[in-house]
């Protein structure tokens, strides 16, 4: 499961222009979906396939180190796992009933130009900080009750939400206590 350790890796690693290792993200790790399809999400540079249960599925890129495929697993558990030259990573998730937590998409990623655009060749942020992205939905005013911070002290909302969708509240990627001690001891 990627933690968000990883996402802070990999995030740093393309804004200094060198290739992170594989990532998924979408569907969270150990969460569950309505039978219907399901949206694969997934960053990786150079060569990379997307599997579902051993098996290659199709995927289209929307720009350069971007995958993205719709599958529609039966009922049951499933893993996707994604290869690249630079390793691999797997999730487990779940169609139908089952102990995983529901998945639950962050509306804006009904349309990934929402947030995304290629600039330079580059799959990236429409503005220069995920931050002043969020800000165009999110209320700036009552950020600083929900987070006892104003909104300059945490750069990058992406530290403890999923902007694609998690099996949590509010995206969180981790507990709020776990989320507070990236930064504090």
């Amino acid at each position: 499961m990627p933690n968000r350790f990883s996402l802070i890796v990999a995030s740093v690693a393309i804004c200094l222009g060198q290739q992170a290792a594989p990532d998924i993200l979408s569907p969270a790790p150990d969460s569950r979906f309505s039978k219907g399809p399901v949206r694969v999400i997934a960053r990786a540079e150079g060569k990379a396939e997307l599997l579902l249960d051993g098996r290659s599925i199709a995927s289209e890129s929307p720009a350069a180190g971007v995958l993205l495929a719709h599958v529609e697993p039966a009922v049951g558990v499933h893993e996707i796992r994604l290869k690249t030259e630079k390793g691999e990573q797997k999730i487990r998730f779940s169609v139908g009933e089952g102990s995983f937590a529901a998945f639950r998409e962050h509306p804006p990623v009904a349309k990934c130009e929402t947030c995304h655009a290629v600039k330079n060749g580059v799959w990236s942020l429409q503005r220069t900080s995920p931050v002043l992205l969020c800000f165009q939905c999110h209320n700036k005013e009552t950020f600083p009750k929900t987070h006892t911070h104003i909104p300059g002290v945490l750069a990058d909302c992406q530290m403890c939400h999923n902007p694609h969708g998690w099996s949590t509240a509010a995206f969180l990627t981790m507990k709020k206590e776990q989320a507070c001690k990236l930064c504090h001891n």
